[in-house]
C-alpha cells in the first residue's frame, strides 16, 4: 500500500515537472500569435474612432443640410399656403363677383320680363281692357292724325279710311256708361264735325266720305262742342307769348329739400296742371296721371317706398306719384313711350308749381316690380298704370338751401354732324 502510494506521488511529481518545463514554451507561442491581433485591434479601434468622428462630422453636416432643406421646404409650404390663400381669396372674390353679376342679370331679366308681360296685358289692344280705356286712347290717336291732315295751308279731299275707323271706335264706346261725357267720345265727335265743316267749305259735300260722316253725326247733335282741327298764328302773335326771360326762370328752379309744413291747396295744383297739360303728348293721348297724397298713411307709404330721400326735411313734404296708363300705348315701338311722356309732363308740372311758389324734388322710382305692385295696391293706383316718378313738393320756406349742381358745357352735350 505504501509502495503504491509512493509510486503515485513520484509519477505525479514527474508530470508537474514536465508541465512546468513545457509551459514557458507554450506561453511564447501564444504571445507571438496575439501581437498582430492586438495591433489589428488597436488599428480597428483607431479607425473606428476616426470613422465615427468623421461619420459624426459628416452626419452633422448632412443633418444641418437636411434641417436647412426642411426649413426651406417649410418656407415653400408657407409661401404656397399664402399663395393658395390669396388664390382662394381671389377665386372666392371672383366667384362672389360672378354670383353678384349673375344675380343682377337675373334681376334685370326678371324686371324686363315683367315689363314685357305687363305691356302685352294692358296696352291699347289688350283683351283685358274691360273699361274701354284703350279704345278711348285709340280714338284720340286717330282724331289727332285727322287734325294733322287738317294742318295744311292747302287742303284736298282726304281721310275716308280714317273717318271710318273713328266711327267704328266711337260705336264701341256706346256700351260704356256715360259715354257721352267721355273726353275721347267728345273729341271724336268734334273731330268729325270739323272734318264735315272743311268739306262743306271746300264744296266736297258730294263725296261719299262726307255723307258717311254727316249721317253718323246726325245721331249725336247734343254732344258738347270742343275746339278741334287747326288754327293759324302770326309770328307777331307768337312773339307776344315767347318773348320772356325763360332762362332766368328755368335757372331759378332747383331741387328743393326743405318746405313749409303746409298742405298744398288744391286750387294751386289745378293751376299747375292747367299749365302742365299742354306738354307734348304722343298723338295727344294724354295718358299721364297724377296721384296726390298730402297726409295720412298713404303719404307715409310714398315716403317709405321712396329711394334717395336722404337729406330731405320730410315734415312738410306733400307727395305725388306720376304714372302713365299703359292702355294708351300701342305697338312695340311705344314700349318705352310712357316713361318719355311722363318725363315731359313731370318737367312742365314742376316748373308750373315753381311759378306758384311751390318747390319740388324728383324722387326717381327705381324700385322692383314687387315694390311697385305693393305701393300701387296700398295707394289705390289702378292696375293698368305704371309708376314713372315720385315727386316731393311744398311751399317755399323763408329760406331754402340748394345744391350748386354745376352743368356741363355746350361741347359736352352737342355734336355737329355735317
Amino acid at each position: 500500500m505504501n509502495i503504491s502510494k509512493i509510486r503515485n506521488e513520484m509519477e505525479s511529481t514527474n508530470l508537474k515537472e514536465v508541465q512546468i518545463e513545457r509551459h514557458p514554451k507554450h506561453i511564447n507561442i501564444n504571445l507571438c500569435h496575439y501581437v498582430p491581433l492586438f495591433i489589428l485591434a488597436i488599428c480597428i479601434c483607431i479607425f473606428s474612432f476616426i470613422s465615427y468622428s468623421l461619420y459624426n462630422k459628416i452626419n452633422d453636416k448632412y443633418l444641418y443640410q437636411l434641417k436647412e432643406k426642411d426649413n426651406e421646404i417649410q418656407n415653400k409650404k408657407e409661401q404656397l399656403k399664402n399663395i393658395n390663400s390669396k388664390v382662394f381669396t381671389l377665386q372666392k372674390r371672383n366667384d362672389l363677383q360672378k354670383e353678384n353679376t349673375e344675380e343682377i342679370l337675373a334681376s334685370i331679366e326678371k324686371e324686363y320680363s315683367y315689363d314685357k308681360a305687363f305691356y302685352i296685358s294692358y296696352s291699347m289692344y289688350s283683351p283685358k281692357d274691360n273699361k274701354g280705356n284703350g279704345n278711348g286712347y285709340n280714338i284720340i290717336m286717330n282724331t289727332h292724325t285727322l287734325e294733322k291732315a287738317l294742318s295744311h295751308f292747302v287742303l284736298r279731299p282726304f281721310g275716308k279710311a280714317r273717318i271710318e275707323k273713328i266711327i267704328e271706335l266711337l260705336e264701341k264706346q256706346l256700351s260704356l256708361e256715360n259715354y257721352e261725357r267721355l273726353f275721347s267720345f267728345i273729341n271724336g265727335i268734334n273731330s268729325l264735325r270739323k272734318y264735315k265743316k272743311v268739306y262743306e267749305e271746300n264744296n266736297w259735300a258730294a263725296m261719299s266720305e262726307y255723307k258717311i260722316v254727316s249721317n253718323f253725326l246726325a245721331k249725336y247733335e247734343k254732344i258738347k262742342e270742343q275746339k278741334t282741327g287747326s288754327y293759324i298764328l302770326t309770328k307777331e302773335e307768337l312773339k307776344q307769348d315767347y318773348d320772356i326771360n325763360y332762362k332766368k326762370f328755368i335757372k331759378s328752379r332747383h331741387s328743393t329739400r326743405n318746405y313749409k309744413s303746409q298742405q298744398i291747396e288744391i286750387e294751386d295744383i289745378k293751376k299747375a296742371m292747367d299749365m302742365a297739360k299742354y306738354s307734348a303728348s304722343s298723338c295727344n293721348r294724354q295718358y299721364i296721371k297724377i296721384h296726390y297724397y298730402p297726409k295720412g298713411k298713404m303719404r307715409q307709404n310714398v315716403i317709405d317706398y321712396s329711394i334717395g330721400k336722404g337729406g330731405l326735411y320730410l315734415e312738410g313734404v306733400n307727395t305725388f306719384i306720376l304714372t302713365f296708363d299703359v292702355n294708351g300705348l300701342s305697338g312695340p315701338g311705344e314700349r318705352n313711350q310712357g316713361y318719355f311722356n311722363a318725363g315731359l309732363f313731370a318737367t312742365n308740372f314742376v316748373n308750373a308749381l315753381h311759378s306758384l311758389g311751390i318747390g319740388t324734388c324728383f324722387i326717381q322710382f327705381g324700385n322692383s316690380v314687387e315694390e311697385e305692385e305693393k305701393l300701387k295696391e296700398l295707394n289705390n293706383i289702378p292696375i293698368n298704370e305704371r309708376i314713372a316718378v315720385i315727386l316731393f313738393a311744398g311751399y317755399y320756406d323763408e329760406k331754402s338751401i340748394f345744391c350748386m349742381s354745376p352743368r356741363k358745357d355746350f361741347e359736352d352735350y352737342f355734336t355737329l354732324h355735317e
